[in-house]
């Protein structure tokens, strides 16, 4: 199913690159102009202490059909590469596996002919440190709704800037706009999520990720405490738990992730608040322990694929996939939550977690 899925894609758009070759040619005299087909990649980093390995277990994806190989080249440094699925552009998102560790994006794009993501990983003192992680890069533009940014500035002008163009798009087509509110704080116009404020994003993602060499983390806060909703607030955190100023990935998609849930732990026990299923049935979610959440997606099950969480509210937490099964024909996702500086589980208020093939 994956494989046939992602190839439609890969071939949709090799489709497109055709038909808009042959126009240009017809109505330009001769010239051709080359559309590039989008990238999408992921993979689950697994073995923590390889040097160097391909990842093969079912648990990645390469949009160009190449391998996707995996390097460690000191403690909890890492690199991914995609093997002949070099782009421009785009998103990128890494994250801690199966611990309460810290990773954080420190470069992607491409590199003789593939496509690479490099990450750093810490414990949760802010220490570098070998850790299984999952990383997921992208320039799609497709879906109900998406929009993305890579925040290159960690202290953006008092008026606000415009981030890249490369590396950002809003499906609205509304320009974005990145505004300082103090340190490690920050207020993200975009207009993908803006139009879905009044509470349609619960059925979306929400992905932040800290960029840079240093052991920050970064979140979204819950909109609904803000007078203006469709304005996201991002806040950046180090290993002790104090603010600091970092630059940042962000993420929003609706319609494109086909299997997600947000959280709501406002209340006990915790209720789903919004979601989608390839199942077409109501999640639900249980809580193990401490911040320990299973959301269960009834007849979604699908194996492989790449599973995510993020947090929001209750700063300055931080959430990681702990694991995802198909058990009884459902995607079983375990989500767990931690404080900083030392890893202690503690509840989030809203937990946000997605997975797709």
């Amino acid at each position: 199913m994956r494989t046939l899925v992602k190839s439609a894609v890969t071939a949709a758009a090799l489709l497109l690159s055709v038909v808009i070759s042959a126009s240009s040619a017809s109505a330009g005299g001769g010239s051709i102009v080359t559309v590039v087909p989008p990238i999408e990649g992921y993979v689950w980093g697994w073995q923590p202490a390889n040097p160097n390995y391909i990842s093969a277990t079912g648990y990645e994806y390469n949009s160009a059909g190449g391998a996707v190989q995996i390097i460690r080249s000191a403690v909890g440094t890492y690199q991914v590469r995609f093997v002949g699925m070099a782009g421009t552009g785009g998103a990128a998102h890494v994250g801690a596996y199966g611990n309460n560790f810290i990773c954080a994006v420190s470069s992607w794009g491409p590199s003789l002919g593939d496509e690479v993501v490099n990450l750093r990983c810490f414990t949760s003192a802010g220490v570098p440190a070998d850790s299984r992680f999952i990383a997921h890069v992208t320039n799609r533009t497709d879906g109900a709704a998406r929009g993305y940014l890579w925040s290159n500035d960690p202290t953006p002008p008092a008026g606000g800037y415009t981030p890249s163009a490369l590396y950002s798009y809003d499906s609205t087509g509304q320009p974005i706009t990145v505004f300082p509110t103090g340190v490690g704080s920050y207020a993200v116009d975009l207009g993908a999520f803006g139009q879905d404020n009044a509470g349609l994003w619960m059925s979306g993602t929400l992905r932040v990720t800290a960029y840079g060499p240093s052991p920050a983390h970064c979140q979204v806060l819950d909109p609904a405490v803000f007078v203006d909703p469709e304005i996201l607030r991002v806040r950046c955190y180090g290993p002790t738990g104090l603010a600091v100023n970092t630059r940042f990935v962000l993420s929003y998609t609706r319609g494109v992730v086909p299997v997600s849930a947000t959280v709501d732990n406002y209340v006990n026990p915790p209720v789903v608040a919004g979601w989608t299923s390839s199942g077409g049935v109501a999640p639900s979610v249980s809580e193990l322990g401490v911040g320990d959440y299973l959301i269960t997606f009834p007849a979604a099950g699908t194996p492989g694929g790449h599973a995510f969480a993020s947090i929001m509210g209750t700063p300055p937490m931080y959430c990681v996939i702990q694991s995802w099964t198909v058990n009884g024909g459902a995607t079983k996702l375990r989500v767990r939550c931690f404080d900083p500086g030392g890893g202690a589980p503690n509840p989030g208020v809203l937990v946000n977690a997605g997975f797709f093939v």
